[in-house]
């Protein structure tokens, strides 16, 4: 889908719905965030992880701000936070997964349509990112499974999948907890899945 269709799809939906389409893009770049293990030294608490995971999902489907908050002020405690990173090609996905959720956070307020743009926009990047590096590389082992360009189109589906969910849902409706969100819940780990299992080769190298 082009830029001025996401406009458009993000145009139409209300403040609510931002935060699902939102959060379903941040849920395609968890599996780099619960699959592969993070540099010692950028001191994560993976219980402030979690926590920013579960309070994350719970804001999007209309709960609270204030646990949000609460978990992403914990995890920004990490040295992460406060160092210059020169992150290795599979930590940068992890670094840019994160700067999702506090994207999200900074969103949260107003929930524009620009915010939800960018954000969906960080799963776009890196899925092209991804794609690009695959052809540039001389790792044969993914290349077997996945044709060129695979998680470009991969993530492009399953973001309209889930955006047409999301604007097909009653007006403040509990998508996430519902068959639906569940269905588009394991899409996107599905294709999140696929991405660490790349990553992962990459990052053994």
């Amino acid at each position: 889908m082009s830029n001025e269709g996401l406009s458009a799809q993000v145009a139409a939906m209300g403040r609510g719905q931002r935060c699902q389409a939102a959060y379903f893009a941040l849920r395609r770049l968890r599996g780099p965030l619960v699959g592969m293990a993070m540099p010692e030294e950028w001191g994560v608490d993976p219980a402030a992880l979690g926590e920013l995971l579960r309070a994350g999902a719970d804001v999007a489907d209309g709960g609270s701000g204030a646990e949000f908050a609460r978990a992403v002020a914990a995890l920004t405690a990490a040295p992460l936070f406060e160092s210059e990173i020169e992150p290795e090609f599979a930590e940068s996905f992890q670094l840019e997964a994160l700067n999702g959720w506090l994207m999200l956070a900074d969103a949260l307020g107003e929930m524009s349509e620009a915010d939800t743009e960018r954000i969906i926009d960080v799963a776009r990047a890196m899925a092209v990112y991804l794609d690009d590096y695959r052809a540039g590389s001389l790792t044969e082992i993914d290349q077997r499974v996945y044709d060129p360009g695979h998680f470009g189109a991969r993530n492009l589906a399953v973001e309209a999948e889930c955006h047409d969910a999301v604007l097909a849902a009653p007006a403040g409706a509990d998508l996430l907890t519902s068959p639906v969100g569940r269905r588009l819940e394991a899409a996107c780990d599905e294709y999140s899945g696929q991405l660490t299992a790349v990553l992962s080769v990459f990052a053994a190298r």
